[in-house]
């Protein structure tokens, strides 16, 4: 759409990457930046938002891994509530491989490369460098930092975070909301909720009744 607006709406790194990603790749329309405040208990300020016109452009939900990567979820749900499109960024930079299938408002930044067949679900962010095998699935609302390798086949689960460092072998499954922290390879499976944090000589795993 000739003209159309492009609002990058977030906060932090993530939001100047998807402005000038987009900047870099806009056809004919203004990139606009909207930052979006926070108040103290973490609730996003829409008051900027809602003064924007949803029929005038599309936006892109920019923000990073925080509390499970469900902010970024919070933020993208309220803009298509008030009826903005969000289609994915692909930077040109970018290598991605036919039958490849990139969801609303996923993010693929500078250098990364996702093989054939792969799935890349919505809200996710692949940030420059990560590299997908052929066949991957990666679920809704992931963060992969830069470097990140996963291999052919693997499944990665929803609201999952890995970490620079990362490589997860081919066919491994990673189930949701989980957080790979140690940079190590991954050649098992790795149950739902568990959380390899830097910090702990041992993973956390969180069981559910």
């Amino acid at each position: 759409m000739s003209g159309a607006v492009k609002w990058a709406v977030g906060a932090g790194a993530q939001l100047e990457r998807a402005f000038h990603g987009w900047a870099g790749v806009a056809a004919g329309g203004p990139v606009v930046r909207v930052p979006i405040r926070q108040g103290a208990g973490y609730e996003f300020d829409f008051a900027d938002v809602d003064a924007l016109d949803s029929a005038a452009g599309s936006a892109f939900a920019a923000f990073d891994e925080r509390f499970g990567n469900f902010k970024r979820l919070e933020l993208m749900a309220a803009l298509l509530e008030r009826g903005f499109k969000l289609p994915p960024f692909i930077s040109p930079q970018a290598w991605v491989e036919p039958e490849v299938r990139v969801e609303t408002n996923a993010f693929v930044g500078a250098g990364a490369s996702v093989g054939h067949g792969s799935r890349i679900g919505y809200n996710s962010a692949l940030l420059p460098g990560v590299r997908l095998g052929c066949g991957v699935v990666l679920g809704p609302s992931c963060w992969l930092e830069p470097g990140v390798v996963v291999g052919d086949g693997a499944r990665i689960g929803a609201h999952c975070t890995l970490r620079s460092g990362v490589i997860v072998a081919p066919g491994v499954r990673v189930g949701r909301s989980c957080e790979l922290g140690w940079p190590q390879r991954y050649g098992q499976d790795v149950a739902a909720k568990t959380i390899f944090d830097c910090r702990y000589d041992a993973p956390i795993f969180t069981y559910e009744g």
